[in-house]
């Protein structure tokens, strides 16, 4: 018998072992996700009693360029039994996880697929791509940053945000972001450039540092860049806004109410940002 739901207590370790299983991350690290996303429990999939698949659903909040804003669930972490792959399990819990979301009175489901192949899978569930950015590098150079916290960080990033249809997160969504590297450099920053101030999201990795995040004025974009790789020892990619034409899709929503309302269809493509890929 199939039945979909939160995880029991009992079930949590049995959905620990999913996550960790697909995306490496121990089940310590998990419940931290769920202390600062506010995740009461993942949504499990059950097969028999025996969980085959589960994901968690953070809520966050989508903006659009007038300022008009939805509440979302952020499907994460989405994983499946490896020997139950192939059942359609992932594609039914993400049914589920719709009809749970619109009870809970969310507007959409949005997603970062793990790899741009699945975005023909998440099609298949209802999801239209979309939350476009680009990548930059730059070598390094010397600008003003300083590390902020989530309180700070958080403000910043709506204001450069502001008139771009973009996903806002909470603050101990961005608390989580700075727990994905732990390495010195990693963090979230406020820079100072030529043209105003700037907010990044930094994992310094030692092989391949990523700005999961640079918002500035677009004539800063590469002088942030070059702090930022400054601030890595080592070119780093950095990932920017796109504008209309550029990028590529990162994202994407499913809307859980008839059409998707006008403002989505007129800008479709909007910024994601922090994926917590």
């Amino acid at each position: 018998m199939i039945e979909m739901r939160p995880a029991h207590p009992g079930e949590l370790p049995a959905a620990e072992a999913l996550w960790e299983g697909a995306f490496g991350d121990d089940g310590a690290f998990q419940r931290r996700f769920y202390a600062l996303c506010g995740v009461d429990a993942p949504l499990v999939l059950t097969e028999d009693g025996a969980v085959r698949s589960m994901l968690a659903l953070p809520e966050v909040t989508l903006v659009f360029g007038d300022g008009w804003s939805v509440r979302a669930g952020y499907v994460y972490a989405l994983a499946t039994d490896p020997a139950a792959r192939g059942e359609g399990f992932a594609a039914q819990l993400l049914d589920y996880a719709a009809e749970y979301a619109r009870r809970r009175g969310y507007d959409c489901l949005l997603t970062v697929p793990a790899e741009p192949s699945l975005f023909r899978f998440f099609a298949r569930c209802g999801f239209e791509a979309g939350f476009c950015h680009k990548i930059i590098q730059a070598e390094p150079a010397f600008a003003p940053l300083t590390p902020v916290p989530p309180e700070e960080y958080g403000p910043l990033r709506e204001s450069l945000l502001a008139g771009r249809t973009h996903v806002r997160f909470s603050a101990g969504e961005l608390a989580y972001q700075t727990a994905l590297c732990p390495r010195t450099g990693s963090g979230l920053y406020r820079l100072e450039l030529a043209h105003g101030p700037g907010c990044a999201a930094v994992e310094n990795w030692p092989d391949r540092p990523v700005v999961k995040e640079l918002l500035c004025a677009p004539e800063d974009e590469e002088q942030g860049a070059a702090a930022l790789s400054a601030l890595c020892g080592q070119a780093a990619e950095v990932r920017v806004p796109a504008s209309d034409g550029e990028g590529v899709p990162f994202a994407g929503a499913r809307w859980l109410f008839a059409a998707p309302p006008s403002r989505w269809k007129a800008s479709p493509r909007g910024y994601f940002g922090l994926g917590f890929d």
